[in-house]
């Protein structure tokens, strides 16, 4: 039985297909414009022009986007333009230019159909137009889309490469233009515009770090021409990066490769003077849940604390109004921060949408900063860039809607990599505001020990009491005379005990003192010990040779060497002199204290730190006498502390006059000692906690020098002050009279 013939049909695409994809794929205005954007690039146009116009007679609202590029050949639009997902970008890859080509899905253009209701395409190559217009009402009157004739005029017009693309919108009023493209969706577009590359200081430090990224000069231009937004009329805005980008206060940055090995720095511009820290660290993955690795990434993540004073110093760093130049007040600078927060995904050289929106918090930052507010970061904080490569090299496919990247086992690995990387800084970060005290102050040792003899909180609660009992007024202010009476005598009983806690106290500071600078005491005790126990031998065997017979050149060696051992034996006999206050168990009484000879008896315990360190000292006094009554072990715990300090952060100043100067002068009935340094001085605003126990800004400090420092000064009967200058540190130390 002969088989029978079966009829074939054809797939024909209504016409309606080609508004579908402009209307409904696409997400909004803002992706359609940043489609016809990414074009631009594609054509190596070194810029891009988006210009709004509204014709008030026609009640017409046009917008182009015109670039410099290329252009297109008549030949170019009729079978890659016109032809809906050609694959022409995707089998090329590359631009002339060696540009990474962006709109390789061959639908990005059609975006345009949600802007208005023609497209006219202008494009010139070679001095040769091509032009054409594609109306959607047509379109849509149409059923099929082999039926929809096109015409294309293709003139000779020696006119520059480029294209110019022109989206129509007929019977529209000013109104409904005000409605559709109000000032906060045109804010909006602008912060789109703004965020679709990155800056360019993004790129250098990625390829710091060993990590190219393609960053070829793209400038985006928006005009407003005869628009009816005042506000807008007639405007030109350049597009312009981040302002807040290189405001933050903690950063982490680096190379994550193929298989997780993280080669990350990170920094605190909280102490902009200590070198980024290096972290290295293989990141596993979760392969049992299909989990793997989406090729070399780049990141570059950026935290801002957002308490009134960490607002405050962002500030300070120079958040100016991008477009006054004037510094922004606290509520401003927040509002700049919730437009720009997000952690945006980049391809090369443009993002990704909808990662780095503040309305997509991808990393799920809040949901795990709920669980430990204090120590976890919020979405709001950060401002991130994190770079992936091709589809090719990374499995990470970008939906054709342009909503985001597939949700495949490389995505959810690139989520974890970026998130170990967060939580590497928040473990910094977190260690920091500790040892900086934020979020609130503590008491000193001096307030604790006040506290446990003042009975003021007692006669209170005791009178509280009385009155709840109730007990009458003449009654209770009887009792009051009587307990008044017996609280009195207590305290005048312990105050002994008081002293003594406080003593004891001050002993153990010493002595906290004496074991924080024990690296010095070593070394200078090593010096003068080395010397003397290889001396000693050979004097005493120049001494047995000099039994035979005079000899003229040994009694010559063994009188200079003697004399060195004795200078060496002064020089350990003084430095166990100067820090004997600090090895004392029982304190001394207060003696009068010469401050000039104090200060440079404490500067010869770090002499040879110093001189290792190539600082200098001075130590001015304008009386020669100038003296103050106090405990010498107090004195040596405040200077030793500072002293010690500036040899520390001395140690990252670039300056090749390293200088530590101590002036002392009297003003009026105080005695006042100014230290200074000339190394990178004070970070932040947090002076008024530089005395607190625990308050540190280097990397590994306990928060105890400065701390003892400011104890000492207590018991001195002075007070001690952090204070702002334009370079280095100073210290002022007040003391109460003489």
């Amino acid at each position: 039985m002969p088989a029978m013939s079966r009829p074939t049909y054809k797939i024909r695409p209504a016409a309606r297909l080609i508004r579908t994809i402009g209307q409904d794929l696409i997400k909004d205005v803002y992706a359609a414009i940043v489609e016809l954007v990414k074009n631009s690039y594609d054509a190596d146009s070194p810029n891009v022009v988006i210009s709004f116009n509204y014709e008030e007679k026609s009640s017409r609202l046009t917008i182009s986007v015109e670039d410099h590029g290329h252009g297109m050949s008549s030949d170019i639009v009729c079978n890659q333009w016109l032809v809906p997902a050609t694959d022409d970008k995707l089998k090329r890859r590359t631009s002339a230019k060696k540009r990474v080509l962006q709109g390789r899905k061959g639908i990005g253009r059609f975006a345009a159909a949600i802007l208005g209701q023609r497209i006219l395409l202008e494009t010139t190559q070679s001095g040769t137009t091509t032009s054409l217009i594609l109306d959607m009402e047509e379109l849509e009157s149409t059923q099929y889309l082999d039926e929809f004739d096109i015409p294309i005029d293709v003139v000779k017009t020696g006119k520059p490469d480029g294209t110019r693309l022109e989206i129509e919108k007929d019977g529209i009023s000013s109104e409904q233009v005000k409605a559709i493209w109000t000032p906060k969706q045109i804010h909006k577009l602008l912060v789109e515009l703004r965020s679709l590359t990155a800056p360019a200081e993004v790129y250098e430090t990625a390829k710091s770090q060993g990590f190219e990224i393609q960053h070829d000069k793209f400038e985006i231009e928006l005009r407003f021409n005869k628009f009816p937004d005042d506000k807008y009329s007639d405007q030109t805005i350049e597009i312009k990066p981040f302002p807040v980008l290189d405001l933050y206060d903690y950063k982490i940055s680096g190379k994550v490769d193929a298989n997780g090995n993280a080669e990350l720095e990170f920094e605190n511009q909280n102490i902009p003077s200590l070198p980024p820290q290096h972290i290295s660290l293989n990141i596993p993955l979760d392969s049992d849940n299909g989990q793997t690795y989406p090729g070399e990434i780049f990141l570059d993540l950026r935290v801002y604390d957002r308490d009134p004073d960490s607002i405050e110093n962002i500030i300070k760093r120079g958040l100016k109004d991008p477009t006054t130049g004037e510094y922004v007040g606290k509520q401003e600078a927040r509002k700049i921060l919730d437009e720009y927060y997000g952690v945006g995904i980049y391809r090369e050289q443009f993002r990704i949408r909808p990662y780095g929106e503040p309305s997509f918090d991808w990393l799920e930052l809040d949901k795990k900063r709920v669980q430990d507010p204090s120590n976890n970061i919020g979405h709001n904080q950060t401002i991130g860039f994190v770079y992936i490569r091709s589809e090719e090299q990374s499995g990470l496919k970008e939906k054709s809607a342009r909503d985001g990247l597939v949700e495949n086992g490389a995505y959810s690995g690139l989520v974890t990599l970026v998130s170990q990387a967060i939580n590497q800084l928040a473990t910094r970060r977190r260690q920091y505001r500790q040892q900086a005290l934020k979020g609130g102050r503590r008491r000193t040792l001096q307030d604790e020990v006040d506290s446990l003899f003042d009975f003021d909180d007692t006669r209170k609660r005791i009178n509280k009491e009385l009155n709840e009992l109730g007990i009458a007024r003449s009654d209770r202010e009887r009792v009051g005379v009587v307990v008044d009476k017996v609280l009195d005598d207590e305290k005048q009983k312990k105050s002994a005990i008081a002293r003594k806690i406080r003593d004891t106290i001050a002993i153990y500071q010493g002595q906290a003192t004496l074991g924080k600078i024990t690296h010095v005491l070593l070394h200078e005790g090593r010096k003068h010990i080395k010397y003397i126990s290889e001396t000693v031998p050979r004097i005493a065997n120049w001494s047995l040779q000099m039994a035979d017979g005079p000899n003229e050149s040994l009694s010559q060696k063994i009188e200079e060497r003697g004399s060195k051992v004795i200078t060496h034996a002064k020089g350990l006999s003084h430095l166990f002199a100067r820090i004997e206050p600090l090895a004392r168990t029982r304190r001394a009484p207060n003696k009068n204290l010469n401050l000039k000879k104090e200060v440079e008896a404490t500067f010869n315990i770090f002499a040879s730190e110093l001189n290792s360190a190539q600082i200098s000292y001075e130590v001015d006094a304008e009386e020669k006498n100038l003296s103050i009554n106090g405990n010498e072990m107090d004195f040596i715990t405040v200077l030793s502390n500072l002293i010690e300090n500036s040899i520390y952060w001395l140690g990252y100043s670039t300056s090749t006059n390293k200088k530590i100067s101590v002036n002392i002068f009297r003003d009026k009935n105080h005695v006042l000692l100014e230290y200074f340094d000339n190394g990178p001085g004070f970070q932040g605003d947090n002076l008024s906690l530089m005395f607190e126990p625990g308050y540190s800004m280097k990397p590994n400090g306990t928060g105890l020098g400065l701390a003892l420092a400011g104890e000492a000064i207590g018991r001195l009967g002075g007070k001690i002050e952090a204070k702002k200058t334009k370079i280095g540190a100073l210290f002022e130390i007040i003391f109460g009279g003489d």
